[in-house]
């Protein structure tokens, strides 16, 4: 193949690639591993974590309700590199086809949810930590060393 070809090969690869390609090689999100290792506020905030409802609970404990939006699936990267393919293959026609389904299974990830204990309303440190998964089943639970 001669490098004039491969040249223009890559120059079409790189022209004809859209949205769908960048949609799936996404990665924003939080993933279980971020905060299953906090053990402060902090930290969970800065690991993407919102905090969605706060309440005095009735053994003297103040607990935070966190959720973060569920990160997708290690496979990012193989579907930006198929749909740059196709998007090659059918001279960018693939678009139309690709960037809808990129932006469903972007806009289907769930949350993640985490249920954090503290001494009181002013503490730092997370007594407790229970965090469950978008489809809402219970995967973590830890109490702190720092009690």
């Amino acid at each position: 193949m001669s490098l004039k070809l491969s040249v223009l090969k890559v120059i079409c690869f790189v022209l004809l690639t859209g949205c769908s390609v960048y949609k799936a090689a996404e990665n924003k999100g939080v993933d279980v591993s971020d905060i299953e290792k906090c053990s402060t506020r902090s930290c969970l905030l800065s690991s993407g974590m919102k905090v969605v409802s706060s309440k005095a609970l009735s053994s003297g404990l103040f607990q935070e309700t966190y959720q973060g939006l569920a990160r997708k699936s290690g496979v990012n990267y193989l579907r930006a590199g198929g749909h740059a393919v196709l998007d090659v293959a059918t001279l960018g026609l693939w678009e139309v086809i690709g960037t809808p389904v990129e932006s469903a299974i972007s806009n289907n990830r769930g949350y993640w949810i985490a249920n954090a204990q503290y001494e009181d309303e002013s503490s730092e440190i997370i007594k407790s930590l229970n965090i469950y998964s978008p489809n809402g089943k219970q995967v973590k639970c830890k109490e702190t060393q720092n009690k």
